[in-house]
């Protein structure tokens, strides 16, 4: 089967009519017609209705469209896709990332990324809280994440975890006694989202069992918290917690600074902390070049962005 007749013949319904199809194809509408008969002679069954004024698929017709005309816009899809990674990336990228995600040191790679790609635009957004509701107006979205996502149309793809530790002031650090894990329960937190637990990692033992080492599996423990204040903002819950409103639970990366600064204390337990997941996530599996290269920038310079805070 010649796919340019079946091409031809999809045009044509989409048009309603042969002489507006051959308009629209910028082809001779003698040719089109020539097209159209192959294809019906290669079926050997009529798959259009001609009439005075307009056209219409037959039963057989009208069942060869709904199979094809997918199939057909996929390919489409394929050609205008491997045609653009035939050329230097280049085009138009809009960016989503979390409002307090590394903002300096991603600040830093958009600048290299920019100044080595010369033919693409970067625009680059914030967001806080939850996913907004036109994530999928983005070429990527990044997300950081203490439990799994939830169902979504968008492609997910894991690329790095952020370990997590409990702060507080030195003087609220003098007044805290955890003798066990769930003695946690008795002190004041900074809440994040209307959180009501925490969760903490538990490495289970490894045992010998007929000679040979077994791994446990391992542990989530989930411990309750209470807090007074409640704030989205990592930015606020660090400063709150340098003023001695409670305890927080942070990605390292952001106490790390104020730590070796004597404005925090880590405080010690028995099991560490779950680690937060950093994703990204995008509207299709076949990714544009320019999409796929700033991808590929982010992920091989993403070890940078914990060294500097």
């Amino acid at each position: 089967m010649k796919l340019d007749n079946l091409k031809l013949f999809i045009k044509t319904l989409q048009a309603g009519s042969v002489t507006q199809a051959a308009k629209e194809l910028g082809m001779p509408k003698s040719s089109l017609s020539r097209h159209l008969t192959e294809l019906e002679t290669e079926f050997n069954i009529r798959l259009l209705d001609r009439r005075p004024r307009n056209l219409a698929a037959t039963e057989a017709g009208q069942l060869l469209y709904n199979q094809a005309a997918p199939l057909m816009e996929g390919l489409e899809d394929v050609s205008d896709f491997m045609e653009g990674w035939r050329e230097d990336p280049r085009g138009s990228l809009k960016i989503l990332f979390p409002q307090e995600f590394f903002n300096q040191q991603i600040g830093q790679l958009a600048i290299e990324f920019t100044s080595q790609y010369k033919e693409i635009c970067l625009t680059i957004n914030h967001y806080s809280g939850e996913l907004p509701n036109n994530s999928r107006d983005y070429d990527l979205v990044f997300t950081v994440h203490d439990s799994p996502l939830p169902a979504s149309d968008m492609i997910v793809r894991e690329l790095m975890s952020l370990p997590q530790g409990i702060y507080c002031s030195p003087h609220c650090a003098t007044q805290i006694i955890l003798k066990e894990l769930a003695d946690l329960s008795q002190y004041n937190v900074i809440l994040e989202n209307n959180e009501s637990s925490w969760q903490f990692h538990k490495r289970n033992d490894s045992k010998v069992i007929q000679g040979k080492k077994r791994i446990a599996a391992a542990e989530t423990i989930s411990i309750p918290v209470k807090g007074r204040l409640n704030m989205n903002s990592a930015a606020m819950r660090l400063i709150g917690a340098i003023r001695g409103m409670g305890m927080i639970k942070l990605p390292q990366y952001l106490a790390d600074q104020q730590r070796r600064l004597g404005a925090l204390k880590q405080v010690s337990t028995p099991y560490p902390l779950e680690a937060q997941t950093v994703s990204v996530l995008y509207p299709t599996r076949m990714m544009p070049r320019k999409t796929k290269t700033f991808l590929d920038f982010i992920q091989d310079n993403i070890g940078r962005l914990q060294s500097v805070v």
